[in-house]
């Protein structure tokens, strides 16, 4: 993606938080400020030293991180626990039950996933395998909340909502949220986990339909990513 672009789906962004801010709606208007930052950071990753435009658009999002904090200060996460693993390219044994065994308890009763790409009918697939888990070994959850990009909605609405009505058979609600600027890959446990994946739940390669991985996950072979694993205080989440 283009810096240009990425300053261009900032604008819309930035001018709903000014729109909550002076509704005096602090937190949604913090959220939004913070959603424009991300995107704003990006494009700063992608500008050359020698952009005129970088120092200014440096001040700016301080600006609005500020801002942010100012109308809504936020409470910092309390680490109690850091842990990394690195999934190197073609390797096994890094099926969802070994990556987030450990997140899911009865304590868990809300998860909340940011994935910008749940659209292709594989991504799908992912994502229904990652609530069968949850299911199965969270037996108090809730909510699965899902913030994907806009391309679901297009793409895999139909898909989607079936995996919403079977969770429903579970008394367990898939909320549904596109957005057009999603960058972060993570995942929300309330009893204080949180997981960052490089390439969020699409990490598995393809493999044919009758060889070994096409059901058990720990037998496929991975793209190369980095899996960030934090516990936290849940009070400080």
């Amino acid at each position: 993606m283009s810096v240009d672009k990425l300053i261009d789906d900032a604008r819309p962004i930035i001018q709903r938080a000014v729109q909550l801010d002076r509704a005096q709606h602090h937190e949604d208007a913090a959220n939004a400020y913070m959603e424009s930052v991300d995107v704003l950071l990006s494009a700063l990753k992608l500008m050359d030293d020698t952009d005129k435009r970088k120092e200014q658009l440096r001040k700016t999002t301080a600006e609005y991180m500020s801002r942010a904090e100012t109308i809504f200060p936020r409470r910092t996460l309390k680490v109690i626990e850091a842990k990394q693993r690195r999934i190197t390219a073609g390797s096994v044994g890094h099926g969802y039950d070994r990556v987030f065994g450990n997140c899911l308890d009865d304590k868990l009763t809300k998860i909340e996933i940011f994935d910008a790409y749940v659209s292709a009918h594989h991504q799908v697939i992912n994502f229904l395998r990652f609530c069968e888990l949850v299911v199965s070994r969270a037996p108090n959850v809730k909510v699965i909340k899902l913030t994907t990009g806009v391309d679901a909605k297009n793409q895999a609405n139909a898909s989607l909502m079936e995996i919403a009505a079977s969770l429903k058979e579970k008394n367990v609600q898939l909320s549904l949220e596109f957005s057009q600027t999603i960058h972060d890959r993570e995942i929300k446990f309330n009893n204080g986990w949180i997981v960052k994946i490089g390439r969020g739940l699409d990490y598995f390669r393809r493999v044919d339909k009758f060889a070994l991985g096409s059901f058990d996950q720990n037998l496929r072979p991975c793209h190369e990513t980095v899996i960030d694993i934090l516990k936290v205080d849940p009070r400080t989440m």
